[in-house]
Formats: C-alpha cells, structure tokens, sequence
C-alpha cells in the first residue's frame, strides 16, 4: 500500500449512478461532474445525461442531449458543456454538435462537423474547445485541428496534425498540445507530435516507444507517461510497460514495469503520481485493483482496491481525486462510481468498515 507520512491511496465507494453504461464522458464544472452519453447493456448508444454533486454526493438525471452516441468529445466554456462527434448506431461516426447551457438547463444543436468523426480528442484553452484527429465515416484517420467559436457557432479549421489518427490521448502543458498515440484503422499509431501556440507550428517528437493498442497516457508538468495496453499482435496479450518522456529533454525511458499487465483502466494525478485503477487484463474480466507510479523514484506501490471492478470508464480527477465512473464490471455494465484519493490511514480504516457494512446489507 502507498503510504507517505500515515497516508494512503485509499478508495470510497459513492451512489451511483441512475443508468449503467460504458463508454461516456465526463467533463468536471465547479463541483460538480457531469456524465454525457454512452452505451447501454445491449450496446447501444444513449442520449443519457446525469450530474452528480461532489458536495452532497448526489446523482440527477438531466435533460437527454439530442442525439444518442457514445464517446464524444466534451468541453466546457464557462457554463456551456460541448458534446462533439462520437460513435451513434451501428457503429457509425456522429456529425452532431450539441451545447448544453448549466445554467438555462437545456441543449441547444450547434453547426456540425463536416463529417461524422469517433475518437476525437479535446483539450480547453483560453475559453476555446479544441479538436484533433478522428475517424471518418470511410474509416480513414483524419489530421483535423480545428475550434469551435460557441458565440458565432461557427468552426475554425487549424493547421492539421502532421500524422491523421482517432483515440489520440491529447495534453495541453506549458502553452504546448502535446498529442500522442492513438490508431490507424485496427493498428497503434505511434505518433507524438507537439503544436506550438506562439509559432503555430507542428513538430514531432520521438515516438512512442513499444507498440500498443488500449495504453493509457498521463501527463504532470515535467512527464508524459505511457503504461499498459494491448501488444500487437493481440495474442501476445496485455502489457506492464511503463514509459517515461522527459518533456524538457525530449526523450524516452523505460520506468519499471507496472505490476499488473493491463490495458482500458482509468488514469490520472494526485500528488504527483500517475493512479491506474480499473482495466482490463490477461484473465478476461475487468480489474478492481489501484496501483501508483512515482516518477521522481521510479517506483510502484500498491493502493485499496475499488469496492467494484471497472474497465471502459468514464473518469475525471478533480481537486486530488481520481473519479472512476461507469465502465464494465464483471456482471455487465455497471453504474457504481469510485472515488480514489490520498488521505489520512485512519479515514482509510473508517472507509472500508463502511464499504464492509453496506456489503453485509446488500447482503
């Protein structure tokens, strides 16, 4: 167990949510998350939209957006959430541009995107959603960079990304967006290029070193980290790689390996070190275990495991907490929510006597 000071990585089970599904979106507005789209038991895609409030721990449901689709991207401009693209029925890519206003309530449909496009990455900056990368309706990766201006609901096309991919992992760190990763139709792209706001310049760094499909990515103000995935070929099964990039030296290395090999697990910073909880691995069912990297040592540590087991999440971090939402458990869809935070050993003890007592209630 990670510990520093009586401290651990511990993990408190929340209510949860009012529709199970796999696949969705969050994007965090002050305290409160949201959760946008999925797809439900039969693999469907939903119009599903619940918040849940972080200070009283409670769930709402919400006015369905418009059109149902799981994965969009989202962003968030002051109050107005964006869900962008995404996947719709059949498994096709979605054009729809959908806002929906915090404050009034309500969605509003937006311009569209040229094409239907899965698999877009986002970041925010200076109050402007921006857009990379995607699929097509004719299954070819795309190079898009592009933003939405919300007031003139009109679309900006940037400078293209050097490399066209979908389900890029995309970070926006010192005035740099950093996008890494992603695929190629069925196969990894091991692209990692870095766009230059002052200069309006794309630039690629070194790629990613070892080949990998469902690798999660995490990124502190001095690291980009690549853990897990799928080796290709698929049969080779999943991976414990650990990889490390120097964002000041512009280099690779290889950390020590995570202790369990897997791949689709929720990722994210607290006190600056990358928390992995969840996935999918070499058994076939999801994992409820947590696991630390600290980057300054190099070093793996082992947290509380999640009172329930998730792959294909949503998850957020929001004020020193991983939030890990959704997803699949082990019996299908789930819709119980983790909160994964470091705290004082003794609240952790407190934590699981409760987990204990509402299991035995269950029960």
């Amino acid at each position: 167990m990670a510990s520093n000071n009586n401290c651990v990585f511990k993990s408190e089970s929340l209510r949860k949510m009012v529709y199970p599904r796999v696949f969705s979106s969050p994007v965090v507005h002050e305290n409160t998350i949201y959760v946008v789209g999925g797809c439900d038991q039969m693999g469907q895609p939903v119009d599903s939209f619940e918040m849940f409030d972080i200070t009283k721990k409670k769930w709402t449901t919400l006015q369905n957006m418009p059109t149902k689709r799981a994965a969009p991207a989202v962003g968030l401009v002051g109050d107005k959430i964006v869900a962008i693209g995404g996947v719709g029925d059949v498994q096709q890519p979605v054009d729809a541009v959908e806002m929906y206003s915090i404050k009034e309530k309500k969605w509003t449909k937006m311009e569209s995107l040229p094409d239907g496009l899965l698999g877009i990455s986002s970041v925010l900056r200076d109050g402007k959603v921006l857009v990379v990368g995607g699929m097509g309706t004719d299954t070819n990766p795309h190079d898009y960079f592009r933003t939405i201006d919300l007031e003139e609901n009109k679309w900006k096309e940037l400078k293209p990304m050097p490399t066209g991919r979908y389900a890029t992992f995309s970070f926006l760190v010192n005035e740099r967006l950093y996008v890494i990763g992603g695929r190629v139709g069925k196969e990894p792209c091991l692209a990692f290029e870095v766009y230059d706001f002052a200069e309006d310049t794309w630039r690629k760094l070194p790629n990613v070193p070892s080949k990998r499909v469902f690798a999660m990515y995490a990124a502190t103000d001095k690291y980009i980290v690549s853990v897990g995935g799928l080796i290709q070929p698929g049969k080779k099964g999943f991976s414990d790689v650990c990889e490390v990039f120097d964002l000041e030296k512009e280099v690779w290395k290889n950390g020590q390996n995570m202790p369990t090999k897997r791949g689709d697990f929720a990722i994210g910073v607290i006190e600056d070190k990358i928390v992995c909880a969840g996935g999918l691995g070499n058994t076939g069912k999801p994992f409820e275990s947590v696991e630390i990297y600290d980057i300054e040592t190099d070093t793996w540590s082992k947290g509380n495991d999640m009172s329930m087991t998730h792959c294909s999440c949503a998850y957020t971090t929001h004020h020193g907490k991983l939030y890990v939402i959704g997803g699949l458990s082990a019996q299908g869809p789930t819709n119980c929510m983790e909160c994964i935070s470091f705290g004082p050993m003794e609240d952790d003890s407190k934590n699981r006597k409760s987990q204990n007592a509402r299991g035995k209630k269950k029960q």
